[in-house]
């Protein structure tokens, strides 16, 4: 009886505490979004094998379907799949959904081409010298497209300002960092000596979303963020990231 009454407080402890949900296969939904996840990327891109990685440490294996965004939200929406893979958080949709902790985060600002002597800024009125490179039709942050005084060269597509910035034509280039350092690769150039100024203009996180019609969909998540802590804690994440910078 001693026994019994331990196995029953063990167990009535557990179930209190809370474990892990039965470890199954993760169905992930998301768009094509390059660099940060696609299905023709290395490992589906940089965000999906980090994702990956927490999942496994949270105890979980993980597939994900690349489709259009509209389709993906409304699908976990009603629980025909388990998580959206990478949105950026805002209330409305934490109505809908569980989010987890943030996974990563995305950087928008000014890139210095190579030899430019300029490593920061505190306030943007510092760059007002220097030739700036910006794309028709994109915003960056309402600082910085409200700031008549810069000197902004419009190009029609961000790969012409990633030219431009290699060859001289220009001083700086604003983009998304990640995606500056994808498309310069693409075009056969060495971003070693470039800089990444800081501060970066904006920041967006990225996160999971689980479905709130699933039984399992709060608890996926709360493993999700345990897996991804302890990516972060034993250095996996960092190593996932290097990988994909080199």
């Amino acid at each position: 009886m001693r026994i019994l009454r331990s196995l029953v407080a063990t167990v009535t402890l557990l179930i209190a505490v809370g474990g892990p949900a039965q470890a199954r296969d993760v169905s992930m939904l998301t768009v094509e979004w390059a660099p940060h996840y696609g299905s023709t990327l290395p490992e589906n891109g940089l965000t999906t094998a980090l994702v990956k990685a927490a999942f496994r440490a949270g105890g979980h294996s993980s597939q994900v379907d690349f489709i259009p965004w509209a389709r993906a939200l409304k699908e976990v929406e009603e629980g025909k799949a388990d998580v959206v893979m990478g949105a950026y958080y805002n209330e409305d949709r934490a109505q809908k959904y569980y989010y987890s902790d943030r996974i990563y985060s995305l950087d928008l600002g000014l890139i210095a081409r190579p030899g430019l002597d300029v490593l920061k800024y505190e306030s943007l009125r510092e760059l007002s010298a220097y030739k700036i490179g910006v794309s028709r039709g994109f915003a960056n942050s309402e600082e910085f497209d409200a700031a008549d005084y810069l000197n902004k060269d419009v190009a029609t597509f961000p790969n012409l300002n990633i030219r431009k910035l290699f060859r001289g034509r220009i001083d700086m280039a604003v983009m998304n960092f990640d995606l500056f350092r994808y498309e310069a690769k693409k075009e056969g150039f060495c971003i070693s000596n470039v800089t990444f100024m800081d501060p970066p203009l904006s920041t967006e996180g990225l996160y999971m979303m689980a479905s709130r019609n699933i039984r399992d969909g709060k608890k996926i998540i709360e493993d999700f963020n345990r897996g991804l802590l302890a990516i972060r804690q034993n250095g996996e994440f960092d190593r996932i990231v290097n990988r994909f910078r080199k």
